[in-house]
């Protein structure tokens, strides 16, 4: 998943780069829209390698915190 990051990031670069307003490469596509969607790619993806980096989502984090103060008798929240 971190190269496809770092491939997303390439291809935002260039976008940017690029002097044309509308990109052929795109199917002649505006330049912002490309930007656009490429961020919300990069977004997305870095959502799912944060998400990835630990064994479990943060439902389950919830979860598994709750279950831990329920079995020693403890108050989750104050």
């Amino acid at each position: 998943m971190k190269d496809e990051l770092e491939e997303l990031y390439k291809e935002l670069n260039e976008v940017k780069a690029c002097d044309l307003d509308y990109l052929p490469k795109y199917g002649y596509s505006s330049k912002e829209e490309i930007i656009q969607l490429i961020e919300e790619d990069i977004e997305e993806l870095r959502t799912e390698l944060e998400c990835s980096q630990y064994d479990y989502t943060p439902d389950e984090l919830e979860d598994e915190r709750m279950m831990l103060c329920v079995s020693q008798g403890l108050s989750r929240y104050c």
